[in-house]
């Protein structure tokens, strides 16, 4: 049971602020406790300086609200950018309950043009087209990882399957163009050895042709390879259909398997690896596999990570700890599967070479059946294309990450599940995907404790950034800042309830500060403008 520490008043700051947390009260639900934005009028010369307060008459206006050096910031400060905005000051006030009288009483000094509170902005990006059926999207927290990037068009997820309906609706916008090649002409123009592969490739019958035979209907085994693309990157925030984990990346199409076989079985699954790497992809998203090992299987995984490649496969339906090729490969990411209760799937493989997991059941997705197709499908072959889309967000927010780079990211963002599963604990490996803290390392596995309360200001801050701890012993607290790659830029061990570092040498952007405390780590969104 955790120690109980005495209950302090709280003014956090929200802005920019994507985790969630609670503070020690909210007097009014929209806006920021213990904050609030002062407007001078244009033609006043007063100078509220930035960490002081000087005016006498200012001074008594706000004795008793606990407002304390620095509790007054310039957030706006470049009069060249405005010189209305300059005159707007934020003040940070401990006895939160007492706004209204705070504002009033400001409101009242002669200088003042107006006195309100500070509105709470959390960014949560939804986009126009998420199905109510895609409970998946919220599990692994894509729309936080939206609000960091959406995706590029310059990231490219090859889906490597028995085929892609590339005239599909919700498809078309977001294919991969082979740059090199002139669509029709008959000759491979960009000589990669494949003719006329403007969207992918057809390598079982060896023509530019990915989509599945005409005759395909949604309960064919053809619709398999259209619903992992949509899953990973079908055109999302459009208002058709669904919205899909990468967003704006795009969807390399290649169809390992001929017209005239059943549709389960992918022939020529390692010759598609082939072609993707002939392509360039990025990121390579592997629904199949089998409990077969091979060495040129493992010699192609080898080659495609040399060259920058991501691969990543499911871990089979087997429900068995038994190895499954490729996902057992060295260099390929294994995804098992999980439910909505983060359990892992009843269908879903298990053991030393899942690297993690991810949502399995009931994914809701494009079909191959017609243009404007839609439906549910079970496996790790769904849980795959999730992962694929992560790692395209992820490349997409750090284009130079290498694979290694890419895999540590989704496995230190993974959301730790063992304690859910305890009959598979250690073989589900680093856990269940989490798309935001994939994107956003710096902001991995952080739960702010009741016991703490802290203040930081300004934020957005410009050369040095101040901290308050309300509660707690210093001594026993460490604080590390993130950038958006997950590197620490900055440590520091504190002394004193109240401090204040400097920060001219950190570019401008968005950060992570991360306080670590006996009983939790707390951890709380910064920007430097």
């Amino acid at each position: 049971m955790k120690r109980s520490l005495p209950c302090f008043l709280s003014c956090l700051f929200y802005l920019f602020f994507t985790l969630q947390t609670t503070s020690a009260q909210t007097v009014y639900p929209d806006y920021t406790d213990g904050v609030i934005y002062l407007k001078l009028k244009d033609t006043c010369k007063l100078e509220l300086a930035p960490y002081a307060y000087t005016h006498p008459g200012f001074n008594l206006l706000c004795t008793g609200y606990g407002i304390n050096v620095p509790g007054i910031t310039k957030p706006f400060p470049d009069t060249s950018i405005s010189k209305a905005l300059s005159k707007i000051y934020q003040i940070h006030f401990t006895d939160t309950a007492r706004i209204d009288s705070l504002i009033a009483k400001l409101s009242r000094f002669g200088e003042v043009e107006y006195a309100e509170m500070h509105p709470i902005s959390i960014s949560s990006f939804t986009p126009n087209d998420i199905e109510s059926s895609q409970w998946y999207l919220s599990k692994i927290n894509a729309q936080g990882a939206w609000d960091l990037t959406q995706g590029s068009a310059n990231v490219v997820i090859a889906i490597v399957d028995n085929a892609v309906r590339i005239t599909h609706t919700d498809l078309v916008s977001n294919l991969w163009v082979n740059p090199g090649e002139i669509p029709g002409n008959l000759l491979d123009d960009d000589l990669n050895g494949y003719t006329d592969d403007v969207n992918g490739y057809d390598v079982a019958d060896r023509d530019p042709n990915p989509n599945p035979p005409a005759s395909t209907i949604n309960s064919s085994p053809f619709v398999h390879g259209t619903h992992c693309a949509g899953i990973a990157s079908a055109k999302t925030n459009n208002g058709i259909g669904m919205a899909s984990v990468g967003f704006n990346c795009r969807i390399m199409a290649v169809k390992c398997t001929p017209n005239t076989a059943k549709g389960d079985v992918l022939s020529n699954s390692y010759d598609g690896v082939y072609y993707t790497i002939r392509a360039k992809a990025n990121i390579i998203s592997m629904s199949f596999g089998g409990k077969g090992y091979s060495a040129t299987g493992q010699s192609i995984m080898n080659t495609a990570n040399s060259l920058g490649i991501t691969l990543i496969a499911a871990a089979g339906n087997n429900n068995t700890d038994t190895l499954f090729y490729p996902a057992a490969f060295n260099n390929v990411i294994g995804v098992g599967a999980s439910n909505e209760s983060d359990q892992k799937s009843s269908f879903s493989n298990y053991g030393s070479y899942i690297d993690l997991v991810a949502p399995g059941n009931n994914i809701y997705s494009t079909l191959a059946g017609s243009d404007a197709a839609y439906g549910k499908l079970n496996g790790t072959s769904m849980a795959t294309p999730i992962v694929a889309g992560v790692a395209a967000l992820v490349k997409s927010a750090n284009p130079s990450f290498s694979p290694a780079q890419i895999e540590a990211a989704l496995k230190k963002g993974c959301v730790k599940i063992d304690n859910l599963n305890p009959s598979f604990a250690g073989k589900l490996g680093a856990g269940r995907i989490n798309a935001f803290f994939a994107v956003n390392p710096g902001a991995i596995n952080i739960t702010e404790t009741k016991e703490y309360s802290i203040s930081i200001y300004p934020n957005p801050f410009n050369s040095s950034l101040k901290i308050e701890l309300y509660s707690g012993n210093p001594n026993t607290m460490h604080l590390d800042l993130f950038n958006l790659l997950g590197e620490k830029v900055f440590s520091f061990q504190p002394v004193s309830s109240s401090f204040t570092f400097e920060t001219n040498l950190l570019p401008s952007g968005i950060y992570t500060l991360q306080i670590n405390t006996p009983e939790g780590r707390i951890s709380k969104k910064v920007v430097k403008n």
